[in-house]
């Protein structure tokens, strides 16, 4: 069974619903967690941070994934999983990298499963935002769970 669990975070819905598949798998496997976030720097700028200048946006994005990391780092903990690391990546240059960011980290850990989740995004949207699912799904070479929210 999977050892080393690698799981995307980013606040939203699908990471939650990821994080909870997660952690369900992990108990039963009794399986050590990493929890990742990958903050798209670029992402920041273009929403309007932009008038920072770059030390200021890698503070903004470290603290911000710090805030994430330790909510899902309690859940974890709360749930009698007491083997957890936190990772935040940063990129610059959106979907691709991060996806890669992801995959590298995985890779440098001997992850056994990656967890992510997925908006599901199609049609014009899907070709505008890209899909990091997508991305991550072409790239790695480890076994990876994909959560959609039924909310999406």
């Amino acid at each position: 069974m999977y050892q080393h669990i690698v799981i995307a975070v980013d606040g939203s819905k699908t990471a939650e619903k990821a994080l909870d598949e997660a952690i369900r798998i992990a108990k039963i496997a009794k399986s050590s967690i990493s929890l990742v976030h990958v903050a798209s720097l670029r992402d920041m700028a273009i929403e309007g941070v932009g008038a920072l200048d770059t030390h200021q946006l890698h503070d903004l994005a470290f603290r911000q994934a710090r805030e994430l990391l330790e909510k899902a780092e309690k859940r974890i903990i709360n749930e009698g999983i007491g083997r957890v690391e936190c990772h935040i990546a940063e990129s610059w240059e959106g979907g691709k990298d991060m996806a890669e960011s992801l995959i590298r980290f995985a890779d440098s850990r001997h992850a056994e499963l990656i967890v992510i989740g997925t908006h599901g995004r199609t049609g014009l949207a899907h070709l505008l935002l890209g899909s990091f699912a997508e991305n991550v799904m072409r790239k790695t070479h480890c076994p990876l769970l994909v959560v959609r929210s039924s909310e999406d």
